[in-house]
Formats: C-alpha cells, structure tokens, sequence
C-alpha cells in the first residue's frame, strides 16, 4: 500500500503531467467503488470464513497490477488505463476492507485499543518502507516496483490463510439469518455514539482525503518544484507522524477514558495544520508539519478503529465496519474531485486553507455530539 499511495498519484502527477482536474478524478477513480461495493463487502465477511475469503481476495489483488505492467512493457501506459485500473484496484479493496478490519477482534491479544494500535502501527510502518521504495520511482522504473507489489500481495494472501487457517475461527455463515444490509445501517442509525462516529469520520474523509490524494502531489509539483523522490518525502513524514502516534497508544497501553473526545480534538488540530501548510512553509518547517498532520490522523484512525469494534455488535460488526469504511473512504472521492476542481480555480495553497478552515468547523460541531460526552460505565 505504501508503493500504491506514491507510484497512482506520481504517475499522473509526474509522468503524465495531468492538470488538477484529472489528478482529482483519477483518485476519485480509486475510491469510488468504496461507495458502491464496501457495504455489501462488509455483509459478505458476516457470511464468510475471513481467513478464506482474505486469501482469495489478496491474489485477486495480482489482476490490476498485471495489467498495468502490461499497459507500461508495451508502451500504452496512459489516462485510461489508470483510471482502469484505479477502478479494479478499488473494487478489490472495497470488499479487503472490511474483512481484513472484522479478522482483528478473533485474532487480537491485549485490550482491544493497544491491539488496534499495534495492528496501525505495523500497517504504516511497512507503509513507510512502500513509500521509500517508491521514491526511487525515477531509478529502478515502474516495472520493478510492479512486481514487487505483486510478489507482495501473494505473500499478504498467504499470511492470511495462515493466520486463521479454514478450520479455526468463526465458521462462514454463522450469521447468515441477520446478512441484511440495511440491519447494519439501521444498527448505526440506532446508536447514538456510533451515528456521531459515522459523521466525524466522513468529515475525515471528505475533507482530508482531498488533501492527501490531491494538493500534496500537486503542491509537490507546483509549489515546491519537487519530483518523485519529494514527494516521497513527504509521504514518509506523514506515515512517521502515524506511527508515532500508535507507539503512544502501544505505551499508554492503549487505554483512553474518553477516545471519542480525543478524536474530535485530534481533528480541530488538523485543521489547524492544513490552516499552516497553506502559508507556504519553508522546508524546515513544512516537513515536521506533514508528521504533525499524519500524527493526528494516526490517532483518528486508531481511535475511530477502535470504537466502532467496541460499539458494534458482533453479529453485525463487519456491517458497522463497513459503514465505518463507507464513511471514511465513501466521502473521499467526492472530496478528491471537489479539491481538484478547487485547485483548478484557486490554486493549491488556496484550497488547502479552505480545507482547514472546514475542517476546524467539522470539529467544532464534533464538540455537540454524543462522541464528546463521557461514556456511562456499565456496573
């Protein structure tokens, strides 16, 4: 995944040299199957042994990336082809994500909270060695770095089979009889604490994604000068301040009284970061900012993890999950899109200050919210 964030956006960015428009559109490309797939993905892992189905989907992984290995041997490499791609490679991922997040709570040891945070941290720590590797994008060439994703799923799929092998765990179709899609929605829509979660992270979603996806790799071309290897850069700053951020959580013991408050503050502070990177900061202090931006988003991530597994009831949690994904990376496309469009318009520095300035908003409406308030502890 840290080789898919940099080589996607770098190779419309850097190779193609798209314009801010279809920079937005290709990564919307990505996620759009989120919003369509995701939720019927989440009921399918109710349905399915998840170190069975993990496998089968991992390998699936291998047709996108072959063909875009063939698009590039045989010098057809163009828009149309990524946007193919991005709409294979999205599709896989709207039925991973789900599974790969209901496998946790029946392999996880500790308290739940430092088990999310520990599964983060090795997420985005192999992450970062993606995003180093991908930074030599301008050395080794695209085909090696194709390869070494496909020869990487294979061994992810195979971890999976063997992490719950098809004779241990939670049997497919246990809960077959409650396989509704609309019962996973109808059990957000119930809980308060849950539906407050849901429209915290689709502010997540819909305003950072837009940033990430879209104005760092053009603030990396138009703003810096910079080529793959900056952009690598930053990347890796970002995937160091989630990391860190999960070592906190790993220390602590993963153990917070209220994680609902701290993710709404986790985003008014970044807000307040975009807010800073929209004033054109000089190096020194723009890199340190990336890792304050992914530090608080590594706190999000964990944080909104870790109350949707301990909200959720078991029988309906890969649906919760997968309304928790639809949230998160549902809202994205749409936020990719718009942030192109607004970059086309204002420029890149511009749209990053309005992105902040909404998401300070976002969080202050977060303070109104059931996830503010202090759970009541059960006697």
């Amino acid at each position: 995944m840290g080789l898919q964030v940099v080589i996607f956006p770098w190779l419309v960015v850097g190779v193609l040299n798209e314009p801010a428009e279809r920079v937005g559109l290709a990564q919307s490309a990505v996620m759009l199957p989120s919003l369509l797939f995701i939720v019927l993905g989440g009921a399918i892992s109710d349905k399915l042994h998840l170190g069975s189905h993990l496998f089968r989907l991992f390998m699936l992984y291998s047709l996108p990336f072959v063909l875009l290995l063939w698009a590039n041997l045989s010098g057809n490499l163009d828009y149309s082809w990524l946007i193919l791609f991005a709409l294979c490679y999205g599709s896989i991922t709207a039925f991973v994500q789900p599974a790969r997040e209901s496998l946790l709570p029946q392999v996880y040891v500790s308290t739940l909270q430092q088990s999310v945070a520990r599964s983060t941290f090795v997420q985005f720590a192999a992450q970062s060695l993606g995003v180093l590797a991908a930074g030599l994008f301008d050395l080794v060439g695209l085909t090696t770095l194709l390869c070494m994703q496909m020869i990487m799923v294979v061994t992810a799929a195979l971890m999976f089979r063997r992490s719950q092998p098809p004779h241990e765990g939670i049997p497919g179709g246990r809960y077959r009889e409650k396989l509704g899609i609309i019962s996973g929605f109808s059990e957000v829509w119930h809980h308060p604490r849950l539906r407050a979660l849901m429209s915290v992270v689709g502010a997540t979603g819909f305003l950072g994604f837009g940033a990430y996806l879209v104005a760092m790799p053009l603030m990396t071309r138009e703003v810096y000068q910079g080529g793959a290897w900056f952009f690598a850069a930053l990347q890796f700053s970002f995937t160091f301040g989630v990391l860190f951020a999960n070592l906190l959580f790993i220390r602590w013991g993963g153990v917070l009284d209220n994680p609902g408050r701290v993710l709404v503050t986790s985003l008014f502070c970044r807000g307040l970061i975009l807010i800073l990177i929209a004033m054109h900061l000089p190096l020194w202090a723009l890199f340190p900012s990336i890792a304050m931006w992914g530090m608080f988003t590594g706190m999000s991530i964990t944080l909104g993890r870790v109350l949707t597994h301990s909200e959720a009831l078991e029988s309906h949690r890969a649906r919760v999950i997968s309304i928790y994904q639809l949230s998160f990376f549902g809202t994205a496309p749409i936020g990719a899109w718009l942030a192109g469009e607004l970059i086309a318009d204002w420029g890149v520095l511009s749209t990053l200050m309005i992105l902040g300035v909404c998401t300070l908003l976002a969080s202050m409406l977060g303070v109104f919210s059931q996830l503010w308030r202090t759970p009541e502890k059960s006697v």
